[in-house]
């Protein structure tokens, strides 16, 4: 895929699978095209050339409601909460995506999967700690019951211990069958959660491998990601 904005050109004929029910991982240094990857799948961004496919079929050039309601999540960088809408009003907007006789049991689902905001429905996003915040986004995200989601760096700017809290809840997602592509700049959180691994650099896929096989090559990996 290649796509940008203007003249200018970020992604240079990217091509990457996600599996099936697995974590692939996107390992990128800041700028190096993770977010424009992401804005050209979910329609924010239309590609210029290339094609993206949801489990064969077709979804380039679709408006990004449609693309969601085809079964894409997206969780973005930064979370893009409303920090005076309740996070029950997160979940409700969310769910509009999905059928009606569905989203009792999604939200079931999606606060099982996150206990630390069951008991705060009612409080406002932006009173919440980051860790709680990025819980929200994802929360939002699963509401929509996508096939796959795509999350924009979670670990960004939250302390290890919630970052951890945040991966085992992947790490749930994936004994549950879904498909995720997880975009990261922690070469260390991001490879113990996936089942491959691909590294940007200025746009362009340089490498790609298992986690066991990248991170036998730690060194190269390190210095694509600027570390």
């Amino acid at each position: 895929m290649v796509a940008g904005f203007g003249d200018l050109t970020i992604l240079h004929d990217v091509s990457l699978d996600v599996a099936v029910g697995k974590v692939t991982v996107l390992l990128g240094a800041n700028g190096a095209g993770k977010t424009t990857l992401f804005r050209a799948i979910t329609g924010l961004l239309p590609p210029r050339a290339g094609r993206i496919a949801l489990f064969g079929e077709p979804i380039a050039g679709r408006a990004p409601h449609l693309i969601a309601r085809a079964g894409i999540g997206h969780v973005p960088s930064g979370r893009e909460l409303f920090p005076r809408m309740p996070v029950g009003v997160h979940l409700d907007l969310g769910a509009r995506l999905c059928p009606p006789e569905l989203r009792a049991t999604l939200r079931e689902r999606v606060l099982g999967l996150f206990p630390e905001i069951a008991e705060r429905l009612n409080q406002y996003a932006g009173t919440l700690s980051g860790g709680e915040q990025q819980m929200v986004a994802i929360a939002r995200a699963l509401m929509t019951n996508p096939r796959v989601l795509l999350l924009d760096e979670p670990s960004a700017g939250l302390a290890p211990k919630v970052v951890l809290s945040v991966f085992q809840a992947l790490a749930k997602l994936q004994d549950q069958g879904m498909s995720v592509l997880l975009a990261e700049q922690s070469m260390t959180f991001g490879l113990s959660v996936a089942s491959r691994a691909y590294i940007i650099r200025e746009g362009r896929i340089v490498l790609s491998g298992t986690p066991a096989e990248l991170a036998a090559e730690r060194s190269v990996v390190q210095a694509y990601l600027g570390a």
